[in-house]
């Protein structure tokens, strides 16, 4: 206990500290959201532009502000999301010219589709109906064509069919890996983790899916997507996307999702668990650029993606940084 005289010059400091702290946080939420707001109209200047052109003098005009725009975690991934919009329209890498079009790559991908469903290794899928104009979002670059994803590969619903679906006889002996809608949402592009494995008797009345599908949620949390890094099942509550052979590897159509996830949220209803149903996802209408672009693309935006994670780690590291400094100082007054 400290002397009273010493107890009110306490409780004055405190209260006066206290209305600097407040007036600091107040401060600080402004200038995030004039922050977030300049971000927001410059990066949005990048995504809005129809032509490289264009493109190439928006971006001019940002790179004189790159100091004071990715100064902060929250701004570099705002930027990674513009990085994967630009790529998604056909402006993060040149065309060429030369590239065999993405209507022969689609033909390619049926004819394909055609063979697997007479050895009956997939089912035929349903017939989609044309895409109109009045359809399409954006103008797409020469070569490159709209397509869904029950075009480009196999899709379709994991399988939990057993109820109750924790009947222990489906878990022992525990063989084969089970992925949930949870750890599909922090996977951070490869799932790599699970908590559960199905026995004979559960993979019996699921589905194991291929290394390399790409996993996508639509119940709990909406259209989060990842690799599989390895064979799994997974339930009704995650969408499978084996992409065909002639297409390669999926990361584009994973960067994709990330572009996509905000718009399908939308079409979630507002209940107490948000959900989409497979239809919705299967109508998503997908930019498909020529095959050599795509791994132009693929390879400039892992590359620019890096970049970002390596300055979001700087900045993190400099908060933390300051916070310690700051701690040191005041344990010295």
């Amino acid at each position: 206990m400290p002397p009273l005289a010493e107890q009110s010059r306490i409780v004055t400091r405190v209260e006066e500290l206290m209305q600097l702290c407040d007036a600091l946080e107040a401060s600080g939420q402004l200038e995030a959201q004039q922050h977030a707001q300049l971000a927001g109209t410059l990066l949005g200047t990048l995504t809005q532009s129809e032509t490289p052109e264009a493109l190439a003098d928006n971006w001019q005009r940002i790179a004189t502000h790159f100091d004071v725009l990715l100064d902060r975690p929250e701004a570099v991934d705002a930027f990674e999301q513009t990085i994967l919009q630009l790529a998604v329209r056909g402006l993060l890498v040149p065309q060429d010219p030369t590239d065999e079009p993405a209507s022969v790559l689609l033909q390619k991908i049926r004819t394909e589709k055609d063979h697997l469903i007479a050895q009956g290794k997939i089912k035929r899928d349903k017939p989609l109906p044309p895409i109109t104009d009045e359809e399409k979002p954006f103008e797409l670059p020469q070569g490159w064509e709209w397509a869904r994803f029950p075009e480009l590969g196999e899709f379709g619903r994991g399988k939990s069919k057993h109820r109750p679906r924790n009947d222990p006889a489906l878990f022992n002996p525990p063989i084969y890996p089970v992925v949930q809608t949870g750890e599909v949402a922090r996977a951070k592009g490869v799932i790599q983790a699970y908590h559960s494995k199905y026995s004979e008797i559960g993979l019996a009345q699921s589905r194991l899916w291929p290394a390399g599908t790409v996993c996508i949620t639509i119940a709990a949390n909406i259209a989060d997507a990842a690799l599989l890094g390895f064979d799994a099942c997974f339930p009704d509550s995650v969408v499978g996307f084996v992409p065909a052979q002639t297409l390669g590897n999926a990361k584009y159509f994973l960067a994709f999702m990330e572009t996509a996830r905000n718009e399908l949220i939308k079409f979630a209803p507002a209940t107490a668990q948000k959900n989409i149903n497979l239809e919705i996802l299967g109508g998503l209408l997908i930019p498909v650029p020529p095959l050599s672009e795509i791994c132009r693309i693929v390879t400039r935006v892992n590359e620019l993606r890096t970049l970002c994670a390596d300055l979001r780690q700087r900045l993190i590291s400099g908060q933390a940084t300051q916070a310690r400094l700051a701690d040191v100082l005041a344990a010295t007054h």
